[in-house]
């Protein structure tokens, strides 16, 4: 320490009396310099007598002929600056009027008085080296706690590594058991489930048919005028809307054709051969046309068949079988019928058919129930079949959430494992964690390896600007400059990019950004993971002593 005070008092104390040299030349080039002798262009293209050298004439064409004048446009004057760092500066700046050289040479012909600053230059130099070779110190020592403990992290890591695989592939085999079991289970629920929808589709199809029967029946009572269980030529032919081809006008011969060319038919032949043809055209008297409400006929109908299934029920309106009477009559024509028939059907109510009618006079029910509108539950068979199935399913949800839980946890500590964070790891960590810098208008946060994006102070959307890409000249820069790319794009540009220049300090700080260029961000981030070990033979204010070798 005492070796470097003297040093340090020695220079300040030294006068910037100028070393006896041509002007502008540095001590270590002085040998070029020799004045007994012919000087040669250090670029070897010619030699001049020494007497032209500093003549403020340019002689050699790359300037060295004149390093203390402004005469070459391409020469360099040195600034010894005795107690401060040596300079050179471009020839121009030679007695222009500005002191460059702390030490004032430069302008020596100029007539401008200047204050030799190089002694408080050189104080405050030496504070700051001081500064930061105590900084580097204590950055390095934090630098190593971060190196031991990047090591000691990266080995339970490793072995949380190979855990998480070990239970990948326990997960594995569960997920495979179970689905299987799952698969098994999924092929009786799937059967019942089918054979629930088609008795449900059979059962909706049955009642449809006997709605369609009932509104046959509600058309063949309004069409029998005279109630005697036959509709005829002329009944049918009052009806004009039963026009079949549409010309306009609905005639007798037409009337015949729709009843098979019979001049009568009755209720089974009616609702065989006859509703068909004329359903979509037939005009309903009021309150009892297609898609009204009517009320539920008086009369009770037939006995529903029994379901052999066992596992839905027709509900509210029951499935009118085939037609009884369709076996106890003839096709349906109703000409030669005898006498004392006309005379029974004069003795029935003309609101019901008589015993030897197919159904009874009904009017359609055109509004469903709400239970007829929806599928009825499944039975109890069905039903536990499904449950068996939900629950392997839900139990296999439950194995494949876990698995890829796990599998998330692999790929993440397999990336983090497989990054580049430094020689000896003292970058990990960073790893995971995210700094801020807020500026006056924006926020701008860095994840190494990760992210950087800027958000707007007064709110708004994140904007990238980059992602992790790499280290740059890793060998040369010692781990000081990271690259983000492929960002947000900007308007009509390139996609944005940040370079991190990485600096040593005591603490994890972003100190600055800057857009140099558009969409190229440029920011500075210090860390102690950068800090370098001071040289066992360095002293604080080494680095000040070395900058200083002319003395």
């Amino acid at each position: 320490m005492m070796i470097v005070v003297f040093v340090y008092l020695f220079v300040c104390c030294s006068s910037a009396v100028e070393v006896k040299r041509p002007r502008g030349v540095s001590l270590t080039k002085r040998p070029l310099y020799d004045e007994t002798k012919n000087f040669t262009c250090l670029d070897g293209s010619k030699s001049i007598p020494f007497d032209q050298v500093n003549d403020d004439y340019c002689d050699c064409p790359d300037g060295t002929d004149e390093p203390g004048t402004a005469a070459c446009p391409n020469g360099f004057f040195h600034c010894t600056n005795a107690g401060f760092r040596p300079q050179n500066i471009h020839s121009s700046l030679v007695n222009d009027g500005i002191c460059d050289c702390c030490d004032t040479t430069d302008e020596y012909n100029s007539g401008v008085v200047c204050e030799n600053s190089c002694k408080d230059l050189g104080r405050k130099e030496h504070e700051l080296l001081a500064k930061q070779a105590e900084v580097a110190a204590e950055g390095f020592k934090l630098k190593q706690q971060l190196i031991e403990e990047g090591k000691k992290n990266k080995e339970d890591k490793q072995r949380k590594l190979e855990g998480l695989r070990e239970a990948k592939k326990d997960w594995e085999i569960k997920v495979s058991e179970l689905r299987t079991f799952k698969e098994e289970a999924e092929v009786p629920e799937k059967a019942a489930k089918e054979k629930h929808h088609q008795e449900w589709e059979d059962l909706k199809e049955a009642k449809k048919q006997q709605e369609e029967r009932m509104l046959a029946s509600t058309a063949f009572a309004e069409l029998d005028d005279d109630g005697d269980g036959l509709v005829t030529v002329s009944e049918v032919w009052t009806h004009v809307e039963l026009d079949m081809n549409s010309d306009g006008t609905f005639t007798e011969d037409e009337a015949w054709e729709l009843l098979g060319g019979a001049s009568s038919v009755d209720h089974s032949g009616f609702l065989g051969h006859v509703w068909s043809k004329i359903k979509d055209k037939y005009n309903f008297e009021a309150g009892t046309a297609r898609g009204d409400a009517s009320p539920v006929p008086s009369a009770a109908p037939e006995p529903v068949p029994q379901d052999t299934t066992g596992s839905l029920e027709v509900g509210s309106q029951p499935v009118a079988p085939e037609d009884r009477g369709a076996d106890e009559h003839d096709d349906g024509v109703g000409e030669g019928e005898d006498d004392d028939d006309d005379e029974d059907d004069d003795d029935h109510d003309h609101d019901e058919f008589d015993d030897d009618m197919d159904e009874p006079k009904v009017h359609p029910v055109t509004e469903k129930p709400e239970e007829d509108r929806e599928m009825p539950p499944y039975d109890e068979a069905t039903q536990g079949l499904i449950d068996v199935a939900d629950k392997a399913r839900a139990d296999l949800s439950e194995v494949e959430s876990s698995m890829r839980s796990v599998e998330a946890d692999l790929k993440d500590l397999e990336k983090e494992l497989s990054l580049d964070l430094g020689r000896n790891g003292e970058f990990a960590y960073m790893y995971g964690k995210c700094f801020e810098m807020t500026t006056p208008e924006y926020i701008y946060r860095i994840c190494p390896f990760n992210k950087i994006v800027q958000k707007p102070k007064s709110g708004g959307t994140e904007t990238s600007l980059g992602s992790w890409g790499m280290w740059v000249d890793l060998g040369s820069n010692n781990y000081s400059q990271m690259k983000y790319d492929r960002g947000t794009a900007c308007w009509q540009g390139p996609n944005r990019s940040t370079l991190v220049k990485l600096t040593c300090g005591r603490e994890t700080v972003v100190t600055s950004t800057v857009e140099p260029s558009r969409c190229e961000y440029a920011m500075e981030m210090q860390t102690p993971a950068l800090c370098q070990e001071p040289r066992s033979q360095k002293q604080p204010g080494d680095e000040w002593q070395q900058a200083h070798s002319e003395l």
